[in-house]
């Protein structure tokens, strides 16, 4: 039997006070929205800050050499994208010793018609519309596909590129009463990403949760629709995004705070949570090319390391690139290993439930006796062809 134990990481991160936010926050959103989208071009103007740091914040030209030039230096930035100028400017701060640890933003000044829509949207990207009007907030969203399964729709951004450059916030959710919001040219829409979360095993309804921010482990069971009468609630296992395993233990009344008040464990961004059976230890199975192949009995998920380990590693024939994973649900993915070391390392998000089958096929080797056999009959062919020739 495998058991769980907590091993909760906590980190904190230096807050850096931020001035004008909310030209920042058009910044930022410009950049995710232009990032892997735009690619500068040859007369494209660029508007380059430095959060807390004016004297660096410039609008510069890109020459028909396609390179642009900021503080002395020169860069070739035309075919490049918005992010990777940003990469090259950083550099180049801190390299020159002009500015330490610098937050650099980096914004495209564009002057064709059309109106910009990224975020969670189908497909983000410009859209052409005529200089002489504007559209509406909704058609322009229609216009890249409509939002996409993890839209916050009450976080929808509209940055404006005019003189002020306001940032607007709607709520375009269902239940909201209908707003006709004006687009104008160049204007930025910007839709909010929700958090993904999951839970799976014992719950009546398991799978994908969308979120804001967190959600307490309390809360993430309930919009499950709660557990099943099978359900082991003092061995809740929840898997971090960094691939971290934490076990926690919740009261049959799983709804109602601790006794000693303390906080409900959380969910963020990308962590599952798994609620296994009270009353048996389900098996994962591993076969192929590993020394102890066969069902390995645990109460939780596996990522992949753990699964081989758990089998007494890879053999020596074992293909260490490439494993098969078949699913209870009968579904079968190909999974391409990083290795590492001589035992090699997986993604850890990728994880084994109870009910799944890990596959390890045979690397693939010559076989230089067929090789060489082979060689030989070709050779001595083509020795009778000379000879029946002469």
């Amino acid at each position: 039997m495998i058991y769980f134990f907590p091993g909760l990481q906590v980190s904190r991160f230096p807050v850096r006070c931020l001035q004008a936010f909310s030209i920042l926050l058009f910044f930022i959103a410009s950049t995710t929205l232009f990032g892997d989208v735009y690619r500068i071009k040859k007369g494209d103007t660029l508007l380059i800050a430095v959060v807390g740091q004016p004297e660096y914040t410039h609008s510069v030209q890109v020459r028909e050499d396609g390179k642009i030039n900021y503080f002395g230096g020169d860069f070739d930035v035309a075919g490049q994208t918005v992010m990777a100028v940003n990469h090259l400017i950083r550099e180049f701060l801190v390299r020159d010793n002009h500015v330490s640890n610098p937050i650099v933003m980096v914004s495209p000044v564009l002057q064709e018609n059309g109106v910009f829509v990224g975020g969670a949207v189908k497909a983000p990207g410009r859209y052409a519309i005529s200089p002489e009007t504007d559209i509406g907030l909704y058609r322009a969203i229609a216009l890249a596909g409509g939002m996409a399964e993890n839209a916050d729709r009450q976080g929808v951004q509209l940055i404006r590129t005019d003189e002020a450059q306001n940032v607007e916030t709607y709520d375009l959710s269902t239940n909201h009463p209908y707003k006709d919001i004006r687009v104008s040219v160049n204007d930025l829409v910007f839709v909010m990403p929700l958090s993904l979360v999951e839970v799976q095993g014992q719950v009546q309804t398991p799978g994908k949760l969308f979120i804001r921010g967190e959600i307490g482990i309390s809360q993430a069971l309930a919009r499950a629709g709660g557990p099943t009468q099978e359900a082991d609630l003092t061995a809740l296992v929840k898997v971090a995004k960094d691939g971290t395993l934490t076990e926690f233990n919740r009261a049959e009344q799983f709804w109602k705070p601790s006794e000693n008040n303390s906080p409900s464990p959380s969910l963020s961004d990308g962590d599952v949570l798994y609620v296994p059976n009270v009353f048996k230890v389900e098996p994962i199975y591993v076969t192929g090319y590993v020394r102890n192949p066969g069902a390995q009995r645990v109460r939780g998920p596996l990522n992949l390391s753990q699964a081989v380990a758990l089998a007494g590693g890879f053999e020596v024939s074992a293909n260490r690139e490439e494993v098969i994973i078949h699913r209870r649900d009968g579904m079968t993915e190909e999974v391409l290993l990083v290795s590492d070391t001589a035992e090699g390392t997986t993604p850890p998000k990728i994880l084994l439930y109870p009910g799944d089958i890990l596959e390890i096929k045979k690397k693939f080797e010559v076989n230089w006796g067929l090789v060489s056999t082979f060689a030989y009959i070709i050779i001595g062919g083509v020795g009778i062809i000379i000879q029946l020739a002469q």
